[in-house]
């Protein structure tokens, strides 16, 4: 899942309590004070941030956090919620240049698991690009530092996968109303589910730019119809891939390398 941000600041540990408060550690490399921890309120999905202690160094901001909990903890008697930790991992592609001493993000809380190193800039199997290795990380990166790098998310990413899950429901809708050829269609429909699924060649960029196609196609009809602009249609196809989502396709093999 793509990572919070708040006043500019992504969320890389959070501790919530059942009673729907927490604390959360922030970071941005950019700032006076590079670290924050917060308090939160949480209400119908939505924290509410307020209180920050800000710091210079990673181990006092780490160190502050557990503080504050404990603290919380012990005043209000309320429990920690057992979060899930993250199974995924993600990888991103070096396509500019050789992967080398900061050329890749490496935050204190996000640092690099793995590296594929490749000799040669070289076109990467299943993407449409190419790239110089790729790195591999527990969290996502934000997008600022995809940008700030140049680096590409590998499509197997849960993020990605997600974003084309949702894509796919606004695609194949279209497709199907636009009776488009079959040798011609980006998506496919998974019958057990009733959800659409991109078919297995079509790239992240080709989606995403069919997408943008019937957006500026029904622009101008969806406002003199008062239909729901393309920006809802993705929220609710989006909320639809999550719930309705078959079992995954097998991945093809890659090589290692305030108050209460």
């Amino acid at each position: 899942m793509p990572l919070e941000i708040n006043a500019d600041y992504v969320i890389r540990r959070t501790v919530l309590f059942d009673n729907k408060c927490g604390f959360v550690l922030g970071e941005n490399p950019k700032a006076p004070n590079p670290y924050v921890t917060w308090r939160f309120n949480e209400q119908d999905g939505h924290r509410d941030y307020f209180w920050g202690h800000y710091h210079n160094e990673p181990d006092k901001a780490e160190r502050d956090l557990h503080i504050r909990a404990e603290d919380y903890q012990r005043l209000y008697h309320v429990l920690e919620v057992e979060q899930t930790p993250d199974k995924e991992t993600y990888k991103y592609y070096s396509t500019q240049r050789p992967i080398d001493i900061g050329t890749y993000p490496n935050s204190y809380f996000n640092r690099p698991i793995h590296m594929d190193i490749f000799f040669t800039r070289q076109q990467v199997t299943g993407e449409a690009f190419q790239a110089w290795g790729a790195i591999t990380y527990a969290q996502p990166l934000t997008e600022q530092e995809m940008q700030n790098y140049e680096l590409r998310p590998a499509r197997e990413n849960l993020d990605i996968r997600q974003q084309m899950d949702a894509q796919a429901q606004v695609v194949g809708k279209w497709e199907d109303a636009h009776h488009v050829p079959e040798q011609r269609r980006l998506t496919w429909l998974y019958h057990d589910f009733g959800s659409y699924a991109a078919k297995e060649y079509v790239t992240p960029e080709q989606l995403a730019t069919r997408v943008r196609g019937i957006a500026r196609q029904e622009a101008a009809r969806a406002h003199k119809e008062g239909k729901e602009p393309i920006v809802e249609q993705m929220k609710a196809a989006r909320q639809q891939a999550q719930e309705q989502r078959g079992p995954e396709s097998p991945k093809k093999d890659t090589p290692d390398r305030g108050d209460r």
